[in-house]
């Protein structure tokens, strides 16, 4: 599931390079660019409208529906002309639909593992770099033979039959409420049943911190995969399959680091690894893409923030799960997924513009530099959450 959602999300660098050379030449990135920075929010903007529906009805049947709906917004896709269209399908339909799949297989394997959730979680990631991986090559080749509207109708059938056929094995540990007695009696997660929408939480000073955290180190997390591309071509004067291959070395390295991430968080705590991987990705950009117009330095600088990046949900989940328990992960994890999507679509916008504006399209100086002080403030914003937990919970993160 998270091959079809995430890791097709992080493959759309190939569709925006195809985009802003070629369908739309001409267009502003920054109106290119909504498309994917729509998809990208929607998959995490209904968090908390999928984490309160997984408490009403059988997550089964929610991901069988949205893998449907997801497979439609690509063929419908396929016949869309104009940005605003592209905007509609590829990029609200799909990623409303996506969220469903994306978000309940990411937690609902966390109510079943109490050890090595580190690890259980890049499994779980390890499919969108696997996605990523395959899907963007698979999105060159076929936009090359059949043309972008034939690859679209391709991709939403294999989206639709992967996703339908995987369905029935996500099964939620905690049934839905539906199903559950109205006893004061534990649930099967050995959680009493709460009222599905509790705010609550927002007011927690962990939480804000967590939430915080996640917007500034998760909104620079598309930019390397929309804008490498078009560098490649635009700066380096590089041929397009340079940029195609940047994003699948991304999502290559995201795998690897990924397991690195998860071993390692079970071992020394997904806090401590994650301010490691910040520290590593903010120098990817302002260390390695900054001051460095050549190919390998680019490559290197893909590498780096693709191990890094690639991890940063995964160990902010498992954060989640280790402050809070696993009983409510999905809804609490829907709301740090809202405010990944707000910085999501504020960074990629802005980082866009910039390149319009200031780069007039072509000088990347000022969105590379956004991107890096973005994961440096993240850097900040981790470290006192470390200090503040260190007291309570050194045990146990």
């Amino acid at each position: 599931m998270s091959m079809i959602t995430l890791g097709l999300s992080r493959s759309h660098g190939v569709y925006q390079e195809h985009y802003v050379l070629r369908e739309f030449f001409g267009q502003p990135t920054a109106s290119v660019s909504w498309i994917g920075s729509v998809q990208n929010t929607m998959l995490n903007l209904c968090g908390v409208a999928v984490g309160i529906l997984s408490q009403l009805y059988d997550t089964r049947v929610l991901c069988a529906v949205a893998s449907f709906a997801m497979g439609l917004a690509f063929i419908l896709a396929s016949f869309s002309t104009q940005i605003w269209q592209l905007v509609l399908t590829q990029g609200v339909m799909y990623g409303t639909a996506a969220s469903f799949p994306y978000i309940l297989g990411v937690t609902i394997p966390l109510q079943w593992i109490k050890r090595r959730r580190g690890l259980a979680l890049a499994f779980v990631y390890m499919g969108s770099g696997v996605g990523g991986m395959w899907i963007s090559i698979f999105t060159r080749s076929c936009i090359e033979s059949l043309g972008r509207q034939w690859t679209n109708r391709i991709i939403g059938c294999i989206i639709m039959v992967l996703g339908i056929g995987l369905s029935p094995l996500i099964i939620s540990r905690r049934p839905p409420a539906s199903k559950v007695s109205k006893s004061p009696e534990s649930n099967s997660c050995g959680v009493k049943p709460r009222k599905l929408l509790d705010f609550s939480v927002v007011l927690e000073w962990q939480f804000l911190l967590i939430a915080a955290a996640s917007f500034f180190a998760m909104g620079p997390n598309t930019i390397p995969y929309l804008l490498m591309p078009t560098y490649v071509v635009n700066v380096l004067k590089e041929t397009t399959n340079l940029g195609s291959l940047l994003v699948t070395i991304i999502n290559v390295s995201g795998i690897f680091g990924r397991f690195a991430a998860g071993m390692l968080a079970d071992r020394f705590g997904p806090i401590n690894i994650l301010l490691i991987w910040v520290l590593l990705a903010a120098f990817s950009q302002l260390g390695l893409w900054l001051p460095f117009n050549s190919a390998p330095a680019i490559i290197a600088s893909a590498s780096l923030f693709g191990v890094t990046g690639a991890s940063f949900v995964g160990m902010i989940i498992n954060t989640l799960s280790h402050v809070y328990g696993v009983g409510r992960i999905t809804y609490i994890s829907g709301l740090i997924y809202m405010t990944y999507s707000f910085s999501s679509l504020l960074v990629a916008q802005t980082a866009s513009m910039m390149l319009d504006t200031v780069g007039h399209g072509i000088d990347y100086t000022w969105p590379i530099v956004y991107t890096g002080m973005l994961l440096i403030v993240a850097f900040a914003i981790i470290l006192v959450l470390r200090i503040k937990l260190s007291k309570k919970l050194f045990d146990h993160i």
